[in-house]
């Protein structure tokens, strides 16, 4: 993750506002030599306002663009619903909204269940579902395995 990753995850509500304290104690950790912003993020108590402080550790990183860092919350936010999947009353239907709230990404199309499909009606929604959920399967370990490797997830988009 980078600032520009945590700014992304406020504006869009992605993140619980004290987040960022947290991101910050971790890398205040790993620095040898931290900015003054830095330092004071990681000293705020989880109840104040740290956005400013957040946009201007992101103004400081390299722009690796806004679809690097869509894809990225893409990916977290699936992974998190597929990962919770048992407790979520319809976690099919999560999978629509989040198609809808990212701009209906073609990538995720193939699991998303109200798009049309060339693949053949397995004889019950059961098992329809089941081939839903082994494609979300797959889109995410293809994805974790591209934000695994040293160019950390740039990839193509899927089709």
């Amino acid at each position: 993750m980078t600032w520009r990753d945590i700014l992304f995850g406020l504006k869009q509500e992605l993140l619980d506002p004290s987040a960022p304290v947290d991101f910050a104690l971790e890398q205040l950790a790993r620095e040898q030599e931290p900015s003054p912003e830095l330092l004071e993020l990681a000293g705020l108590s989880k109840q104040e306002q740290s956005r400013s402080l957040v946009e201007l550790l992101a103004d400081r990183e390299q722009d690796e663009g806004a679809d690097g860092t869509r894809r990225k919350w893409l990916y977290l936010v699936l992974a998190w619903i597929f990962d919770h999947r048992d407790e979520l009353p319809d976690p099919l239907r999560m999978v629509e909204e989040v198609y809808a709230d990212f701009s209906y990404p073609a990538e995720i199309a193939s699991f998303v269940r109200y798009m049309p499909s060339n693949a053949p009606d397995l004889g019950s929604r059961e098992q329809n579902e089941a081939r839903l959920f082994a494609r979300w399967l797959a889109y995410l370990e293809e994805r974790r395995a591209a934000f695994a490797s040293p160019d950390k997830g740039r990839l193509s988009p899927i089709g």
